[in-house]
């Protein structure tokens, strides 16, 4: 993988916040970006409860902020404005119930090649040590000129 630059950095994490409806719908933050690497924050609003006597988190969002964050980490491999992220595949393991409070998804690719990259995202409930969620995503990436 080769490093991009810091503006580069500050323009993925614009677009993501503020480009994509559903992202700004979900409040989404990026905490932090680096080459391979994404952990964004998601704050709790009571729209996102799915069970409603317990006040739980729905797994949707979850689903959707891991692979929000997944392809966050493959797009900081992408070359130039041509090239293009698309999900393959996902599949995400419920560990622990959620509570009302913010989520945090941490992304690393865990393997970048030249079409494909395989992501890890572990989710967190913030100020909690527990996963709540466990995805693996996989990426097929499209090269500018591919």
């Amino acid at each position: 993988m080769q490093e991009i630059g810091q503006d580069d950095y500050l323009f993925l994490k614009h677009a993501i916040e503020n480009m994509m409806p559903a992202n700004k719908i979900f409040g989404l933050e990026i905490m932090e970006i680096r080459l391979g690497y994404v952990c964004i924050k998601v704050p709790f609003k009571k729209e996102f409860i799915g069970d409603y006597l317990q006040k739980r988190w729905h797994g949707g969002i979850l689903a959707a902020m891991a692979d929000t964050a997944g392809g966050a980490a493959g797009a900081t491999t992408l070359d130039s404005l041509q090239d293009r992220i698309n999900t393959l595949d996902m599949r995400i393991d419920y560990l622990h119930p959620t509570v009302e409070g913010d989520i945090l998804a941490k992304a690393k690719i865990v393997k970048s090649g030249k079409s494909i990259n395989v992501v890890d995202v572990e989710l967190f409930q913030s100020g909690q040590k527990d996963l709540v969620a466990l995805a693996r995503c996989i990426y097929s990436i499209h090269r500018n000129g591919s």
